[in-house]
């Protein structure tokens, strides 16, 4: 059997436990707060409100303060006149003014310029950039200030061709048009050819031809002295002809001895891959021809055109020479441009939608030459006339006409001129002022014209 089992080992006795110790006294309990009445609990979310909104306030009123003050020394900077040009060339921009003028000197500057800037927007103030002598780009000079510079040099100038015979007065030259003639946007659109009134196959049969066509159209329907002209451009050279013309004696200044095909080799023409009949449409262009040119186009194309084959070499070219300008440092540079009108105030309508010139249209880049043939026809003295800038913004290369200095006859007026039918579309920009008697007006006009 198994062995009977043991016995559980004793419990040892549990030591009396110790009394817990005694809790604090719990402090005695706080009055309950009396309740806010609903007036208190109001006021203080006022407070706390208003002080926010006077925050608000202050940060706003800085704010007003600072472009308030921005805007003044801004418009205050397109009034100062900075210093008195001195006699140096020009080249010329439509630019803002310069912002970097002290606060004290524009200041200083509005009490000298109120009366002379009084006839222009203050937002579109026009200013042009000078020359110095050295070449490089001087400072942004207001327009009135550049004008009255160069009108001190033309004046004795201008004075002499308005008391000079006819041959030294006359006032049909191609910068300076007497009659503001534009035509409607479709008329650019639709080209020269539907223009012109003359059938394609014709334009198109003369242009194969080449000088053969263009002397026949000069020697039927020209004048004695397209006559003249031509025959000088094709048959002779450089320095044969001493006749002097309206605006001096051609090809004045260049080397004695250069034929056509000299000026067919040019690097300008070789660029432009232009042949001997685009040329020697361009050299007659800029000769004393370009009144036969000109006026029938601004018939309106009522008329057949009498010389659609020159024409249309010339239009050619100018388009071609467009490569000359994309081959530049500087294409898509803007550039200015300038063609003056004597006499004559620019139109509403032409403000409001632009307008297209008919004729070839002959621009200068010098701000002089644009000024001494707006004002330079007519007798009598300078008093009471008045003078039309176009300023010509050109964004890029292929907004610019043709610069033909390189084979104009007159190489000295720094010609650029656009084909007929280019567009004219007013920025907005324009100011008027007077200045020893002449009031002049100055738009800025963006012109454009097909490929």
């Amino acid at each position: 059997s198994p062995p009977p089992p043991s016995p559980p080992p004793p419990t040892p006795p549990t030591p009396p436990s110790s009394p817990p110790p005694p809790a604090p006294p719990s402090p005695p309990a706080s009055p309950p707060a009396p309740p806010r009445s609903i007036l208190a609990n109001t006021c203080d979310e006022l407070e706390y409100i208003g002080s926010a909104e006077a925050m608000l306030d202050l940060a706003a009123s800085i704010m007003i303060g600072l472009a308030v003050l921005y805007w003044v020394v801004l418009f205050a900077g397109l009034l100062s006149l900075r210093r008195r040009p001195s006699p140096v060339t020009h080249t010329h921009e439509f630019t803002p003014a310069s912002r970097s003028t002290g606060f004290l000197s524009v200041l200083w500057s509005i009490r000298k310029t109120a009366a002379v800037r009084r006839y222009a927007p203050l937002a579109l103030q026009i200013h042009v950039r000078r020359k110095l002598p050295s070449g490089k780009p001087g400072e942004l000079e207001p327009l009135p200030v550049v004008l009255r510079h160069v009108l001190e040099g033309l004046q004795a100038t201008l004075l002499a061709q308005s008391g000079g015979g006819e041959e030294s007065r006359e006032d049909l030259h191609r910068f300076a048009v007497q009659r503001l003639v534009t035509g409607r946007p479709v008329d650019s659109a639709l080209g020269i050819m539907t223009f012109m009134r003359v059938p394609d196959e014709v334009v198109y049969a003369g242009m194969a031809e080449g000088l053969a066509a263009i002397e026949r159209e000069v020697a039927s329907r020209g004048s004695d002295d397209d006559r003249v002209c031509l025959r000088y451009i094709l048959h002779a050279r450089t320095g044969d002809l001493p006749r002097r013309w309206s605006n001096g004696v051609m090809d004045a200044g260049r080397p004695a001895g250069m034929a056509l095909q000299d000026f067919v080799d040019l690097p300008d023409s070789v660029t432009a891959g232009l042949r001997a009949p685009h040329v020697a449409a361009l050299r007659l262009y800029t000769s004393n021809c370009f009144r036969s040119l000109n006026t029938p186009l601004r018939s309106a194309g009522e008329v057949e055109y009498p010389f659609p084959v020159t024409l249309s070499f010339i239009s050619d070219a100018i388009r071609r020479l467009r490569a000359v300008n994309a081959s530049q440092r500087g294409a898509n540079q803007p550039l200015d441009l300038w063609r003056g009108m004597a006499n004559l105030d620019v139109a509403d309508a032409f403000l409001a939608e632009g307008g297209t010139e008919f004729a070839p249209m002959s621009t200068t880049s010098s701000l002089e030459v644009a000024i001494a043939y707006a004002l330079g026809g007519g007798s009598g003295g300078l008093r009471g006339r008045r003078a039309l800038l176009f300023k010509l913004r050109a964004n890029s290369f292929i907004d610019r006409g043709a610069d033909l200095s390189y084979c104009s006859c007159f190489a000295a007026e720094a010609e650029v001129c656009y084909p007929p039918l280019t567009f004219l579309a007013p920025s907005g920009r324009r100011e008027a002022f007077e200045h020893g008697g002449v009031t002049f007006e100055v738009v800025e006009v963006l012109p454009s014209f097909s490929s």
